[in-house]
């Protein structure tokens, strides 16, 4: 079904539901890309409750799961048209939106701290203000970042080393920037749709899967793997989008409350975000005792981080005239950060 054709359904439901409901709380549909339980989901639920409590229950926030509504691209396109309040999609996916925001593909391009990260993922002038027309052109506000984690190899055989990645079929969003990264990291890319990815593990069709510790948990991507890699080498970051139009049409004062309420949930989920990693990994260990877990050391990083230097320079073609200026202000950024917080 073609993104329009599920937009008006979509919309029709919803005028129906709204007639038969009577005169009630104003709803904000809000998608997210994964099943209950998932962390996507658990961010969805603490913006739900505190948004609905300083409304005074004037706004009900629904959420909608993974592929209720499409795919990562049609809740995109629902949220630019002002059918979806709220659409939760992976960076990677943004990619085709704005060029620029694939920023956060580049392995390595974060900091080591996470305190680092949070001001980083909901303070940078970069990303929040100067890519704010491109994603205007789009009908897209971006709202927040946060991290679900780190993005973990679910694989086949082990990686140590870039080597290990020789011939090595790695699963990853359709984003020009991610293939780019992980063949310089050693890896043959795959781009494959999330529903497919369990068989495509199991069938050797593929040879790994990079996706935070949840996910591989919640997915059952453990089940048809043997080892898990914690190379540290990305965060699996996420942003809530909505609609330029409808966040335009809000009030100021609701405007500032929205905006206000998902950088206190970003920063709330980034730190509970490594306690539930280690969480969902005892949980993996625990159904899987036979599973290896591989966490590389700082030398079999440093192997991967050198690799890493070649994408950036590949950013910088992939986005054209201002991505070099995009590249050097976020990591001057991280630098004032990692100065001032560490």
């Amino acid at each position: 079904m073609k993104w329009s054709q599920r937009l008006t359904r979509f919309a029709a439901a919803t005028a129906l539901s709204c007639l038969a409901a009577g005169v009630q709380a104003e709803t904000w549909k809000y998608s997210i890309e994964v099943s209950q339980g998932d962390i996507q989901d658990l961010y969805a639920q603490e913006f739900k409750k505190r948004i609905e409590q300083k409304t005074d229950g004037d706004v009900e926030v629904k959420i909608y799961y993974g592929g209720t509504l499409g795919t990562s691209a049609d809740t995109t396109e629902l949220a630019a048209n002002g059918a979806l309040q709220f659409a939760n999609v992976s960076l990677g996916h943004l990619g085709s939106f704005v060029p620029e925001i694939q920023l956060f593909s580049i392995p390595f391009i974060l900091s080591e701290s996470n305190d680092v990260n949070k001001k980083l993922m909901t303070e940078s002038k970069t990303v929040f203000e100067d890519m704010a027309p491109d994603f205007a052109k789009s009908g897209l506000r971006l709202m927040s970042i946060y991290s679900e984690g780190e993005d973990a190899w679910a694989a086949n055989r082990a990686v140590r080393s870039p080597a290990d990645l020789d011939n090595f079929k790695m699963r990853i969003l359709v984003s020009p920037l991610q293939v780019e990264a992980f063949k310089d990291l050693g890896s043959s890319p795959t781009p494959l749709p999330f529903g497919e990815v369990y068989g495509a593990l199991q069938l050797k069709v593929i040879d790994g899967v990079g996706n935070p510790i949840s996910s591989i948990y919640q997915s059952k991507f453990f089940e048809v793997t043997d080892h898990l890699i914690s190379a540290r080498h990305q965060l699996f970051t996420s942003a809530i989008v909505t609609g330029e139009d409808w966040f335009g049409s809000l009030p100021p004062a609701r405007q500032q409350l929205v905006q206000e309420t998902l950088k206190e949930v970003s920063i709330h989920m980034m730190d509970e975000v490594p306690r539930l990693e280690e969480q969902f990994l005892a949980k993996i260990l625990e159904e899987k005792p036979q599973m290896e877990y591989i966490r590389l050391n700082e030398a079999q990083r440093d192997l991967f981080r050198e690799r890493a230097e070649k994408t950036r320079g590949k950013f910088v073609e992939l986005v054209g005239d201002n991505g070099r200026q995009v590249l050097d202000n976020f990591l001057a950024e991280r630098e004032q950060w990692e100065a001032q917080l560490n």
